[in-house]
């Protein structure tokens, strides 16, 4: 009876609040086609939320709808469903399958835990930062990509549930990738459309990151405290078993090793690169992968076929395409602009009221739209309130934080988020629906951006 009460609210959810954002639509002074978009949005990602292990069918029925009404036309597609994004996923998970079989992850973890690990908290803290180093180096999806095994590996050796250490992970790899500009695509966009420099992210950007992650720690301490202290016995009780392949060698490793460091230092560096070769941004960056990818296929040219099947997430790409190409109707429809009007109204040019109000506004559109798109429709916004004598500084820094932290939201607020889940449920390490992850997401969202946004507005006071 309970099972089928709890079906039966999912059902009526998924009728009631597309119907009410159509409703709220109308009554906000959109005309039909654009209530229907609206209303065909949230039935899309009502029905992905409620219904995760339905995502991909949700996001095909959501994309053909949008499609008949005319809401995207086959060009908008193409152009918003992020290809390259796409791709370079696909080799990086080629990578990290080649890596995951060479036994890489398990001789890196067990060579961190010989040099600084005395249980699960040192453990926990060494991943934090570590993540966020790698994210702000070689981007939040990479990061998450080469430390959600890792996580996993301790959290499956010593039987313990790897979801705390997943999501810890990834919620560092969000907050970090706002240190620097090449961390999130985020802080690219920010760093060319309003001239921001690499020093300007090391004096606003990164001491904030590194404030937010010691409390992401120390909340994680009391949040996941059963599960943390759980494994902090085991450790403790059979250290051995975290540092049991410290020992290994073998040529394979070597390679491994030798892919992991190039293929990292190709990422880091695809700036300096693309500047060398004279070639478009991020061209340099798709190809250190794709070489990488290459690399590995003609390693284990005999396993081609199996490295691509069990290796390669397809359905989560195809999933990702599709929730990337939805954010097209949006656009076309003028949500996001009439959305920022009403913050510039509503704060009415007081700066620390706009700068909190921007930070708002953009994290929760973050938490459920892609964020370089919602980044993108708010900075001719904040552009446009220089003209009026505003200081727009901080406001560059408030989309900023806004942007990466509330990644950490919902399960499909950043792609690091669906990676990472995708990674679990592919090895079968578990499964974390959209509720559980908000349940932690949305706090160790509120408080770091709430601490960033506090500590800029100190220094702008």
């Amino acid at each position: 009876m309970r099972r089928l009460s709890k079906e039966g609210l999912r059902a009526v959810a998924l009728v009631v609040v597309p119907a009410a954002v159509a409703a709220l639509s109308a009554l906000a002074g959109f005309d039909a086609w654009q209530c229907a978009t609206l209303a065909t949005v949230a039935l899309m990602l009502v029905g992905i939320a409620l219904y995760w292990e339905y995502k991909i069918p949700f996001a095909f029925l959501g994309l053909t709808l949008l499609f008949l009404m005319g809401s995207i036309d086959a060009r908008g597609f193409v152009e918003y469903s992020h290809l390259d994004i796409i791709v370079f996923l696909a080799c990086m998970m080629i990578i990290v399958e080649y890596l995951e079989r060479a036994a890489l992850f398990e001789h890196l973890v067990a060579a961190l835990a010989r040099w600084v690990c005395r249980g699960a908290y040192s453990l926990v803290a060494l991943f934090t930062f570590l993540t966020a180093a790698f994210s702000s180096l070689v981007g939040v999806v990479t990061a998450a990509l080469f430390m959600v095994p890792m996580a996993m590996e301790v959290a499956l050796k010593y039987s313990v549930d790897p979801t705390p250490l997943v999501m810890l992970v990834v919620f560092a790899a969000n907050i970090g990738s706002s240190a620097t500009a090449v961390g999130n695509p985020v802080g690219i966009l920010l760093a060319f459309e309003a001239d921001l420099s690499f020093t300007d992210f090391v004096r606003w950007a990164t001491p904030a990151a590194v404030v937010s992650l010691v409390a992401c720690l120390l909340m994680a301490t009391w949040v996941f405290r059963e599960e943390l202290e759980e494994l902090n016995r085991a450790i403790v009780e059979s250290p051995e078993k975290l540092m049991g392949a410290a020992g290994v060698e073998s040529s394979e490793l070597l390679k491994a090793w030798a892919l992991f460091v190039a293929v990292m230092a190709g990422i880091a560096l695809h700036g300096v690169l693309e500047d060398l070769l004279g070639i478009d941004r991020s061209s340099a960056l798709l190809a250190v992968a794709m070489t990488g990818a290459t690399v590995v296929l003609f390693l284990r040219r005999r396993e081609v076929g199996e490295i691509l099947s069990e290796g390669v997430e397809w359905g989560v790409l195809l999933f990702f395409l599709f929730l990337f190409a939805s954010v097209e109707a949006l656009e076309r429809i003028g949500l996001v602009e009439k959305v920022a009007g009403a913050v510039v109204a509503f704060s009415h040019g007081d700066p620390i009221l706009l700068m909190f109000a921007v930070s708002a506004v953009a994290a929760a559109l973050s938490a459920v739209l892609d964020n370089v798109l919602t980044v993108a429709f708010l900075i001719p916004v904040v552009r446009g309130l220089e003209v009026y004598g505003v200081n727009v500084q901080p406001l560059w820094w408030a989309l900023l934080f806004a942007g990466t932290y509330a990644g950490n939201a919902t399960l499909i607020a950043s792609t690091a988020n669906m990676v990472a889940a995708s990674l679990m449920e592919a090895r079968k390490a578990g499964r974390v629906d959209f509720f559980r992850w908000m349940r932690y997401g949305v706090p160790f969202t509120a408080l770091p951006l709430l601490l960033a946004t506090l500590l800029l507005a100190a220094q702008c006071h």
